[in-house]
């Protein structure tokens, strides 16, 4: 056998690879074995016919073709060694000749991984103080879910109003937007779309109709309209304005009867919102940290890596989409709606962050020498067990398998990693007495 590396490129190898046909010698035989136990030959009993007889009897590129699949990888592995290199993945193989046996070969290689000084790493925590800011938004939406709503008959609309309206808009006369009937809440949130809109129907009345024209913005959703000017009719069916309750023990009781006072309620208020910051925050302090881990590290790793894992979370999508359709049609038809190209355009980020995550938690648990033992794996498996309900025993049966084991154990040696890490930056992080 005789290989030629042809470059390195992107952590990527590429080589060409001839053989000699004694190379193969081997292989033919063992696709004869094969072939010969499963092929009539006339004249002879099943396993029997000589390999010459065989070789005319099917033609030799049938064990041929036998033949090389089963040489390829092992050949493969006796290059990549011969250049010291070490693949990750099986290699993607080019034929460019049967006989003699000859190809191009493109290999994944092995990453290369410096990690920074992540001992002393310095990762500022978010703040979890609750502003009063905060309170007063939940007690207004609270105020507006218990206010009463009335009939607002000659009075100009205003901001919070609730409005019932037709609202045609179109470009060139061809209608952009037909909103026939259309309830909506004179908010922030309404038409952020159409600059202005929200600013023409304030001060209209109920009964009324307004005529006027606006320029739509240059990303606008429908993208024949962009940026031009649209023709607008609004006509207002109905006014509704809210009277919001007083700020008082009264209302405090209202909400529930475990407030006793309006003091009460906003000290649950708060109490809900601190711990909801504290959660958020330890989830994003940990992604903080690891980025941060990830941007003081250098991470070479073959376009490969990426490809695979991007598959793979088109894959997962796609199981999502299936079990939430109704049949096979339904899946199709959604599936339509948004195209493979553009999975894995939105999904090219998400899938290089994943493998630059798993290669630098991975190398400092082996700095680090993080092990899981076996009484941990025992002990998350019987705690996800626990809460299996009806498919506890097809669960059992993978977990308590091989492969269900070597996924627990990777699930857990990540987290101990990322716990240390976490540990050991919060601890830098804190200041000294």
């Amino acid at each position: 056998m005789k290989s030629t590396l042809d470059k390195i490129e992107n952590h990527t190898g590429y080589l060409t690879v001839e053989t000699e046909p004694a190379d193969l010698e081997k292989y033919m035989d063992k696709a004869y074995q094969r072939l010969v136990k499963r092929t009539e030959v006339p004249g002879f009993r099943k396993g029997n016919a000589p390999r010459d007889i065989l070789e005319k009897h099917v033609g030799k590129e049938k064990l041929l073709a036998d033949a090389i699949d089963e040489a390829i990888p092992d050949i493969c592995f006796e290059a990549l060694e011969e250049h010291g290199l070490e693949a990750i993945m099986q290699p993607m193989v080019k034929i460019l000749e049967n006989e003699p046996l000859k190809f191009e070969m493109t290999a994944a290689l092995k990453p290369t991984i410096e990690l920074g000084d992540y001992k002393n790493m310095v990762v500022i925590p978010e703040s979890t103080e609750v502003e009063d800011e905060e309170i007063n938004d939940i007690l207004d939406r609270l105020r507006k879910q218990y206010g009463e709503s009335y009939e607002i008959s000659d009075e100009p609309i205003k901001q919070g109003d609730s409005v019932t309206a037709d609202i045609i808009g179109e470009v060139y006369e061809s209608p952009i937007i037909r909103m026939q009937g259309s309830q909506f809440v004179m908010d922030d949130d309404f038409a952020k779309d159409i600059p202005g809109l929200t600013e023409k129907i304030i001060g209209m009345k109920k009964g009324e109709e307004s005529k006027f024209k606006l320029t739509l913005p240059e990303d606008f959703g429908t993208k024949v309209a962009a940026g031009k000017e649209a023709d607008f009719t609004v006509t207002v069916k109905e006014v509704r304005g809210m009277k919001l309750p007083e700020l008082n023990d009264e209302f405090a009781k209202k909400i529930s009867s475990e407030f006793e006072s309006f003091d009460a309620l906003k000290e649950k208020i708060k109490n809900n919102l601190k711990s909801e910051k504290e959660r958020n925050a330890e989830a994003n302090y940990e992604e903080k940290v690891i980025n941060k881990l990830i941007e003081i590290s250098s991470l070479e790793y073959p376009p490969a890596m990426v490809e695979m894992e991007l598959q793979n979370l088109i894959q997962d999508y796609k199981w999502q989409l299936q079990a939430s359709c109704r049949d096979e049609k339904e899946f199709e038809e959604r599936m339509k709606q948004t195209p493979e190209a553009e999975l894995r355009k939105n999904g090219r980020p998400l899938a290089q962050k994943r493998v630059e995550w798993a290669l630098a938690v991975t190398e400092v648990a082996k700095q680090e020498d993080i092990t899981v033992s076996e009484e941990e794996i025992d002990a998350e498996i019987e705690k996800t067990l626990a809460n299996a309900g009806p498919r506890k025993e097809d669960l059992e049966k993978y977990l308590q398998g091989a492969s269900g084991r070597k996924e627990v154990e990777g699930m857990l040696h990540s987290r101990k990693t990322v716990k240390y890490l976490i540990d050991t930056v919060k601890a830098n992080t804190t200041p000294k007495d």
